[in-house]
């Protein structure tokens, strides 16, 4: 017997009746919903928070957060970075390893001159019994979207810098 919990209630269904009279097709595909669904209740959150602006050459903090409420699931890695120039450069904020099911950053950095643009980027890759996947619940793509920062498993802010 499996069971699919919802908001609305609980659906259960016997898969082995179903093959035996000839549903494989629908078994196979209440048990992949079944399973697809189970990983949606996942909350995993990733966030930057930034000014949207700031005056050249000002301190600016920011705040970066990765939390889930997965089952046997933690933040397996927490990498951020920031550029005081669009993004040519780049300066390490942490790299944190195997963190518990939340993992919080502060940084505080000078940004550059006026009509420069600051970036700060975060990537974070949740780790649970079946491996490490991104925020979305996708399974981390090592040698693409983790390597070249793209989203997921990368998030990104922007500050725009205004003359003093």
């Amino acid at each position: 017997m499996l069971s699919l919990s919802t908001q609305t209630g609980t659906f259960r269904f016997n898969a082995a009746a179903l093959v035996k009279t000839g549903s494989r097709w629908l078994a196979l595909a209440l048990m992949l919903l079944a399973a697809q669904t189970a990983s949606a209740l996942v909350h995993r959150e990733v966030s930057i928070k930034a000014p949207n602006t700031a005056s050249a050459r000002s301190l600016v903090t920011v705040s970066l957060t990765a939390i889930t409420d997965g089952a046997d699931e933690q933040v397996g890695f927490f990498q951020a970075e920031y550029s005081i120039d669009n993004g040519k450069t780049w300066v390490g904020i942490c790299y944190d390893t195997n963190s518990g099911t939340s993992a919080r950053r502060e940084a505080t950095f000078t940004v550059g001159p006026s009509a420069s643009t600051a970036l700060v980027r975060v990537r974070v890759g949740f780790r649970n019994k079946a491996g490490d996947v991104d925020f979305a619940g996708n399974p981390i793509n090592w040698n693409e979207t983790w390597d070249k920062w793209l989203k997921p498993p990368a998030k990104y802010a922007r500050i725009v810098i205004l003359a003093q």
